[in-house]
């Protein structure tokens, strides 16, 4: 209990700070963007390997990935409307926390391997149990081959 009441008296005060202060100003504590970077690893293709950088920002309320994934083919969604790239719950049985959007496209003169650059938008609950608890969660990449995922990593 007394974990969630200082949770939410950081994030009033921040949300207070950041409304009262200049835009020029340094982000309040405990509302700094955090940045992971992750190692990908097979998960599903024994040749596949790969990075993630991502910077979950709770003011925005976004999550700015970089990925670059090799050795897995083209990522791809393993259903309609799914996605092809997320993060998901340790905690929750791999259940999808964060569906980043990712649009994969190949990498200039390097032979099979893809790359997403891109924002968007999350819940804020999520994005704060994901900081709170980045040990729970993960990034899986798909392909048609590897349908639950071709490479993974954790955030912590």
């Amino acid at each position: 209990m007394r974990k969630i009441l200082a949770l939410l008296i950081l994030l009033v005060t921040g949300m207070a700070i950041a409304v009262t202060s200049p835009a020029s100003a340094a982000p309040a504590p405990g509302l700094a963007p955090q940045t992971f970077t992750v190692e990908l690893t097979p998960s599903g293709d024994p040749d596949g390997s790969g990075s993630a950088v991502l910077t979950i920002d709770l003011r925005s309320g976004t999550v700015c990935y970089e990925i670059t994934v090799t050795g897995i083919g083209e990522p791809t969604e393993p259903a309609a409307g799914i996605g092809n790239a997320h993060i998901h719950s340790f905690s929750q049985g791999g259940a999808i926390a964060v569906d980043l959007g990712t649009e994969f496209v190949p990498v200039t003169g390097a032979t099979d391997t893809y790359e997403a650059v891109d924002c968007v938008s999350a819940k804020r609950g999520d994005l704060v149990q994901v900081l709170l608890h980045p040990e729970d969660y993960y990034v899986n990449v798909h392909t048609t081959a590897f349908p639950a995922g071709a490479v993974q990593g954790t955030l912590a």
